[in-house]
């Protein structure tokens, strides 16, 4: 396995680590058609510090990156002031070797304060990586939208935006 496809894998499962610099835009608020039911969006951006890929590798079958190798993360969540706000954790599963490099499925879960959010994804090694929110705890609860990763490609460091979508009545 050469060893740029694998620093790329490394960098896709750790980039999944999310990290964070926990600033939260104001939610806008706007009404909901029939139900009078009132829609919320919160903004959260986190800085990423990855733990380092080695101890996230859990290596299944031949020497190396390969279908059903996983990547067992939990990465450290930090404030633009560089204060420790949580953490995030889950696992990657490679499912499809691609032209450039793998194809990975990946589930974690983000732990702050006030709640847990957790989410889900098929992504690649591209730097930039969509996520589904798929669920809450807490101020989370009922949570669900998009997150949007980007690994930084030095310093074990990303940024991850989440936009939740939540409807109270």
């Amino acid at each position: 396995m050469n060893r740029i496809l694998l620093s790329s894998l490394v960098a896709a499962a750790a980039s999944l680590a999310i990290g964070a610099a926990a600033i939260a835009s104001p939610p806008t608020a706007a009404k909901a058609g029939v139900d009078s039911a009132t829609a919320h969006r919160d903004v959260l951006t986190f800085a990423v510090h990855f733990r380092p890929f080695p101890e996230n590798f859990v290596d299944l079958g031949e020497p190396g990156p390969g279908i059903g190798d996983q990547l067992v993360f939990q990465d450290d969540l930090m404030d633009l002031t560089g204060r420790h706000v949580g953490v995030e954790g889950g696992t990657c599963v490679i499912t499809a070797a691609l032209p450039d490099g793998f194809q990975i499925e990946c589930l974690g879960t983000i732990s702050l304060a006030d709640g847990q959010i957790s989410y889900q994804g098929l992504v690649s090694n591209a730097p930039t990586k969509q996520l589904a929110i798929v669920g809450g705890t807490g101020r989370y609860r009922g949570a669900s939208g998009e997150a949007t990763l980007v690994e930084l490609g030095h310093d074990d460091a990303g940024t991850l935006t989440v936009s939740i979508d939540r409807t109270t009545r």
